[in-house]
């Protein structure tokens, strides 16, 4: 008997085992707000990291443990809370906490934020600057951008006018096949 992924052959069962993975969705969701509280404190270290955007191996190093011990905890968090992605589990977590106080900031990222790093184009006027570049700097980089597209069209329309005249050299015909000379 060839067993399928999701089918099992032990005694007193038989067909296909039915899967334990929740369906996501409100149901899913207000089942694992009550199952919080059940979560490990590693567990919600590691959600809190999560939803401070940290990569897993930052996560592991702020809590001096291993990238694959990080993994573990989150699929265990996931699957206590019933839900299929590590973000939808912090974001969970946090809500629950009602406040991000123990959410750890990203490394490098000052706690509050400079004058400069503020984006005046945003309604509220909080939007951090993502990438600490000043008026002039950010002028010049749409100035090479543009440069750069210019340079490329130029140099595509060069090498469809030299692979023309080649054709017309050896008075290649393609618009009907087969070619003709």
């Amino acid at each position: 008997m060839l067993l399928r992924p999701r089918e099992t052959a032990s005694k007193g069962q038989k067909g296909p085992r039915e899967s334990t993975a929740k369906v996501p969705g409100p149901v899913a969701c207000d089942m694992g707000i009550h199952r919080i509280d059940e979560l490990t404190e590693r567990q919600k270290q590691c959600l809190r990291g999560i939803y401070a955007n940290l990569s897993i191996k930052e996560i592991g190093q702020q809590l001096d443990l291993s990238p694959h011990t990080v993994t573990e905890h989150l699929r265990d968090a996931r699957r206590l809370l019933g839900v299929s992605r590590s973000m939808q589990a912090a974001r969970l977590l946090v809500r629950q906490e009602g406040d991000t106080r123990d959410v750890p900031m990203p490394m490098g990222v000052a706690v509050e934020a400079a004058p400069a790093d503020i984006d005046a184009a945003s309604p509220t006027g909080l939007v951090r600057n993502r990438y600490n570049l000043s008026a002039f700097k950010r002028i010049g980089l749409t100035v090479a951008v543009a440069f750069s597209a210019l340079a490329f069209v130029g140099a595509l329309i060069v090498g469809a006018d030299a692979i023309n005249r080649v054709f017309v050299g050896y008075r290649i015909d393609i618009s009907d096949p087969p070619y003709r000379k």
